[in-house]
């Protein structure tokens, strides 16, 4: 059955939005006490020429908890109005009402019902638990136009029944909040990534996130911290250009792009300044065709300047997983002499543009959970006349979804750490993936503190980390 929501508008007003729905009521029948969260699925079709955004959804009790699509819906497309509802204590029939407020649109009021069985006696309900592996993290020091900082909270679920969040509600707007959408089973791990924006936010800085799940009948709340210091650019140049070529100091040679959208362009700026004392001409060779370098042909002794580098997303379709590009930059004086050159370094994680799927394909998508997201390696001995002294520890990949899962990539900028080639690997549907990370002792002469990335297809969580830290044993 489809419900058509329609409305006219009076001359000179925006257009009402049209939209039609699957249905309005949803019976669950008999659903039992302990069962955890039942959830239902509305469909949403925009019929309307404009695009479609619903603004909120609230139900009548804190019972039940909606969750919908936010992106807005184009013409002619679809998205999702989801209801969780929560049966624990609440024996006996039920009718709950949701309300959907769409932008130029009355309210819509939709209904679910059932009847809930009683728990027997003497059993003990079942009940999930939000274990996470760290309640805070500290970023240290970070520049006011470093870019966007994130960090990823990791947790699992440790009780008898699927956990959910509802939602995760940061104390400020500079801090963004994403989350784990679909229900964890027991033993099953999720995540949480808070992203913080440090522009225009000079000195220290705590910020909190409250976790809200379906514990405790969806009364349960926790907390997520992450502290750090904003600075601003430093004046001395010495700090502020961490390197030299020909004479030229340079912010930065090695850029890490962290966010990549596809079918964009994806900047990176980088500040330089001429230390010489005549005019330098830059040029560049080796670029590729989907780069673009916006650079100065020349700069003025004691002169400031900046490159941009630009990913074309709509030319890289085609690649996938954490890549490392690089390319040439070459300083020279008026004489033609060649006054220094180095190789400059891009590196992106190139996902799956998931903005051309639906949200029921999403939902019918492929899942990653990890299970053991940090990998110590504690004390190393070395091994005979420099041979041996391997040591290595395992992290378990597992597709909870319900399609099949592409690895585009499982690497570590940091070479030390030995992986095995799984680009193009793919996980089924409710299977797992066990995979070794290697590292050697007479590789250690300094201590490793660097990231496992895993860039899979997964549309609500496409980039993934793993924390590897080792040291060598004095």
């Amino acid at each position: 059955m489809s419900c058509m929501v329609s409305a006219q508008n009076p001359e000179g007003m925006h257009p009402k939005a049209s939209f039609t729905l699957d249905n309005k009521i949803f019976d669950y029948g008999n659903i039992p006490e302990d069962g955890g969260l039942a959830n239902h699925t509305f469909i949403i079709k925009n019929t309307g020429p404009n695009p479609l955004v619903i603004k909120q959804v609230t139900a009548s009790c804190g019972c039940t908890t909606p969750n919908w699509s936010k992106n807005p819906i184009t013409s002619g497309k679809t998205g999702e109005i989801t209801v969780a509802y929560n049966p624990k204590g609440r024996p006996g029939p039920f009718s709950k009402d949701i309300s959907v407020y769409c932008e130029n649109a009355n309210p819509v009021h939709l209904t679910i019902k059932g009847n809930v069985q009683k728990a027997k006696e003497g059993d003990k309900p079942k009940e999930p638990v939000f274990s996470p592996v760290e309640t805070s993290y500290n970023f240290g020091t970070i520049g006011e136009n470093d870019g966007y900082a994130d960090h990823i909270f990791y947790f699992k679920n440790t009780g008898d029944a699927p956990l959910t969040i509802t939602r995760v509600q940061a104390s400020c707007g500079c801090t963004r909040p994403e989350w784990t959408q679909t229900p964890v089973e027991p033993g099953g791990e999720g995540f949480i990534t808070l992203t913080f924006s440090p522009k225009g936010r000079i000195g220290n800085f705590n910020k909190n996130a409250t976790v809200y799940t379906n514990e405790g009948n969806g009364y349960k709340r926790h907390k997520l911290t992450i502290t750090g210091v904003v600075v601003e650019k430093p004046s001395d140049p010495i700090a502020t250009y961490t390197d030299t070529i020909g004479g030229i100091g340079i912010e930065k040679t090695d850029l890490i792009y962290s966010t990549y959208y596809p079918m964009r362009g994806n900047k990176e700026l980088v500040y330089i300044k001429n230390y010489n004392n005549e005019t330098a001409y830059l040029s560049w060779e080796n670029i590729p065709e989907y780069v673009t370098v916006n650079a100065p042909d020349s700069l003025k002794a004691d002169w400031p300047g900046e490159i941009s580098v630009i990913i074309d997303g709509t030319k890289t379709s085609e690649k996938r997983g954490r890549i490392k590009d690089s390319f040439k930059w070459t300083i020279k004086n008026k004489e033609g002499r060649v006054l220094g050159s180095k190789n400059i370094t891009a590196t992106v994680n190139y996902t799956d543009d998931f903005n051309k799927i639906s949200p029921l394909q999403s939902v019918n998508g492929p899942r990653l959970t990890i299970k053991n997201t940090q990998l110590l390696f504690d004390n190393i001995k070395g091994g005979f006349l420099g041979f041996g002294g391997l040591v290595s520890k395992e992290f378990i990949l597992t597709n909870t979804g319900k399609s099949d899962l592409t690895l585009h990539s499982v690497t570590s900028d940091d070479n030390r750490v030995h992986l095995p080639e799984l680009s193009g690997k793919m996980i089924k549907a409710g299977e797992s993936l066990t995979v070794k990370a290697t590292v050697k002792a007479k590789e250690l002469d300094s201590a490793i503190d660097t990231d496992i990335y895993v860039i899979c297809s997964d549309p609500t969580g496409p980039t993934r980390k793993i924390k590897v830290s080792a040291q060598k044993a004095k």
